[in-house]
């Protein structure tokens, strides 16, 4: 009698936890309420992004700055703005 408890007790624990697990399709859902996301998440990106901070005025680029660490004090050059030679933009005739 017992073992056909235990044996029944198994069997039901086998079926409810193969009932309960079952594999679904993952789907892709936006976030960004530009790219089809919920519009009210908008608000909330945007304080996100305000919150990250903003570049220093006297960065060498507008709107972007990396602040490197110090690599036991080995000095970086500083970036130099060089002109590109010019394009040539003739067809070559055969």
């Amino acid at each position: 009698m017992r073992v056909i408890n235990i044996t029944a007790l198994t069997v039901g624990i086998i079926i409810a936890a193969a009932g309960s697990s079952y594999g679904s399709q993952l789907v892709y859902k936006p976030v960004n309420p530009t790219f089809g996301g919920d519009p009210q998440n908008g608000n909330w990106l945007l304080s996100q992004a305000s919150a990250q901070g903003k570049a220093t005025s006297s960065s060498s680029s507008p709107g972007f700055s990396i602040d490197f660490p110090n690599f036991g004090g080995t000095t970086q050059t500083p970036s130099t703005s060089t002109t590109l030679p010019a394009v040539n933009n003739t067809t070559p005739t055969n």
